[in-house]
């Protein structure tokens, strides 16, 4: 099992003993039918009261990772990957559900990009994928925490499952729920730790006060600016979402990055890798041909003897 860290870790420390317990079941430190130290000593080995190991106990317990009884030892269940009584629903099921529902992003379309006639453009699954990989770009150069700044990114239009992806020209039409409300109902079947990390999220990416949060935002803006590009490429007037993307960023790193996409042709990669594998497959021929000669050369001169 792990220290927890109390003073620098968000969780409630409840929620980060249980965390401890749990990874060692899973990694195999403590097996299955093992007993777990008493009350006593798992709080004094994580720093922390005797109410707070229960409840991690308890929270442990609803999971199915282990049992006990008034007044005796808490042990590791022998099925420890979640068992599932006869007829109980799965404690995980809920999970699962939301998992499931996070799949449909899949086949949402980004709503804006119809509205210039573009028969299929990406999902919001494949927008959130490059926002995520523009985030960690972001917050590199920012200096913000790289894991967050990616998890932000992620699940940020997650809620979209729900209500869609409701282009900017149409909000002044329709009123929706609130991001937050929308993530606490899809989590509301999940453990109680795992909701509050998914609705955590949400409600920093909402806020935008974090410097997480806000380069989570611009990487949403650049995300767009560079699928703007490439559809411009492809002979699209996408002058306008470029213009409110570029307006809308909050940080240096974002601007900066902004005119260098800007000034960069989004084909130009391809370019340079089609250059060099040309390159290389001159050389490799090249190559080839040197190591045929080399082969004919004793031949050759085996005929002359």
């Amino acid at each position: 099992m792990q220290p927890i860290d109390v003073k620098n870790d968000p969780r409630r420390p409840y929620v980060q003993v249980a965390a401890s317990i749990r990874a060692a079941i899973l990694n195999g430190e403590l097996a299955p039918g093992a007993r777990l130290p008493s009350t006593a000593q798992l709080a004094e080995f994580y720093g922390v009261a005797k109410v707070t190991i229960g409840s991690a106990i308890r929270a442990l317990r609803e999971e199915g990772f282990v049992a006990s009884r008034p007044g005796a030892a808490v042990w590791v269940r022998d099925q420890a990957a979640l068992p599932v009584p006869a007829g109980e629903d799965h404690p995980l099921a809920g999970t699962a559900a939301y998992l499931f529902e996070a799949g449909h992003l899949k086949h949402v379309s980004r709503a804006g990009w119809l509205l210039l006639g573009i028969p299929q453009p990406e999902t919001v699954a494949e927008h959130s994928f490059r926002v995520a990989i523009v985030g960690m770009t972001l917050a590199g150069l920012e200096g913000a925490d790289v894991g967050r700044t990616t998890a932000l990114c992620l699940v940020h239009d997650a809620h979209e499952t729900r209500i869609g992806d409701v282009p900017s020209v149409g909000r002044a039409y329709m009123t929706t729920a609130a991001p937050e409300a929308i993530t606490a109902h899809q989590t509301a079947s999940m453990p109680d730790h795992l909701a509050k990390l998914f609705q955590d999220l949400t409600a920093e990416y909402e806020a935008g006060t974090t410097i997480e949060s806000k380069v989570a935002h611009d990487a949403d803006k650049i995300e767009t600016l560079l699928q703007a590009a490439e559809y411009q490429a492809q002979g699209y007037d996408t002058g306008p979402w470029r213009e409110t993307s570029i307006d809308a960023l909050r940080t240096e790193a974002a601007r900066q990055l902004a005119q260098a996409i800007n000034s960069t042709e989004p084909r130009a990669w391809w370019a340079a890798f089609a250059a060099s594998y040309h390159e290389l497959r001159a050389s490799a021929q090249g190559r080839s041909r040197q190591q045929l000669a080399g082969h004919s050369q004793p031949a050759e001169a085996a005929k002359a003897d």
